[in-house]
């Protein structure tokens, strides 16, 4: 199922093949009142939740509810009450599928075999693939990462203010598995249980002075307003066979810039999940971000006199477009500041 948060309110939609919202919440309680169900509103808000943390926490049980009440919807778009259940994603403002303000977003570094290989030559220091996969067999590929605040977090669709004090403004298109379960200490056998399901986080970073996290370190560099644009949806992990599969792109103004594989991801989210979870209690909604594949502009921009070459970093009025199939496209306009 494709999930959405819609509308003023930031309701819990299904986002069907067709085009159409069904508002699931409400889908749910004229499913029930249909039946002679009392107090279905009550039991609709308990089961089938507007809130899409709340759905989440639901788990499987929320999901299977969420079927019966689009098969609702799909028969009648109009509740008896004449509460609307079914509108046209045209009409309807779609938001970041982003669980809550607390949401924790770990984005895992250097996490993709091609996109480390270019980084490495860009620096003058060649690394190849083959030679990465060596390092990562015999343990000594150190696995890094950093933090993104969730009030950072873009609608699709949305703007992104140029930051005032970057001329390297780049993008990396990932994929960011959505958690669905508490856990701590989880070991790694266990990780890919705690997988709700999957949306796209376009993570946008300043790169001034030559150097990967830009000049104050990777935690200014990688927030700022607009530094996370997230979305359309998140689609639950049964509706994806292999998500290591999937492709990646991301388009400015329409020229590919990255055209990459969730196959060369070096370490898969299970380890992640392993990982972060060492001593820290990591719960639903909490999402974790795949890293990138090559074609960014820090991996295709050689470095001068100290400084990457400004040419394929993004500007004022570039429209960006990360693209995963299964999953959507995800828009976003860099406005000035």
């Amino acid at each position: 199922m494709k999930l959405v948060v819609y509308g003023q309110s930031k309701r819990l939609g299904a986002w069907l093949g067709d085009g159409s919202v069904v508002d699931l919440n409400h889908a749910y309680a004229a499913l029930l009142g249909s039946k002679g169900e009392p107090r279905a509103c009550a039991k609709a808000d308990a089961e089938v939740p507007s809130c899409l943390l709340a759905f989440i926490e639901e788990g499987d049980a929320g999901l299977k509810a969420a079927a019966r009440a689009v098969a609702c919807a799909k028969k009648a778009k109009v509740a008896a009450n004449g509460e609307q259940l079914v509108y046209k994603d045209c009409d309807v403002k779609l938001h970041a599928p982003l669980p809550s303000a607390a949401t924790r977003i770990a984005m895992a570094g250097a996490n993709f075999y091609d996109h480390s290989a270019d980084v490495s030559k860009m620096f003058g220091r060649p690394t190849s693939i083959e030679e990465i996969k060596k390092q990562v067999k015999e343990g000594t590929y150190n696995a890094w990462g950093f933090w993104k605040q969730a009030r950072n977090v873009v609608d699709p669709d949305g703007c992104t203010p140029y930051p005032a004090r970057t001329q390297r403004l780049d993008y990396e298109v990932e994929v960011g598995a959505v958690l669905g379960k508490r856990g701590k200490d989880i070991k790694e056998e266990e990780g890919e249980g705690y997988i709700y399901g999957f949306t796209i986080v376009n993570d946008l970073s300043i790169r001034d002075g030559g150097r990967m996290g830009g000049p104050d370190g990777f935690f200014f560099a990688k927030n700022f307003d607009g530094c996370a644009p997230m979305g359309p949806c998140i689609v639950t992990k049964d509706e994806i066979d292999d998500v290591y599969k999937l492709k990646l792109k991301q388009t400015v103004n329409g020229k590919v810039r990255q055209n990459g594989s969730m196959d060369s991801m070096i370490r898969k989210y299970p380890w992640w999940i392993a990982w972060i979870s060492r001593d820290m209690c990591l719960y639903p909604g909490d999402i974790i971000c795949s890293g990138t594949c090559s074609g960014t502009a820090l991996d295709t921009s050689p470095v001068v006199d100290g400084k990457t070459k400004p040419d394929n970093f993004l500007n004022v009025g570039d429209v960006l477009e990360a693209e995963v199939p299964r999953i959507g496209k995800l828009r976003t306009t860099i406005v000035a500041k």
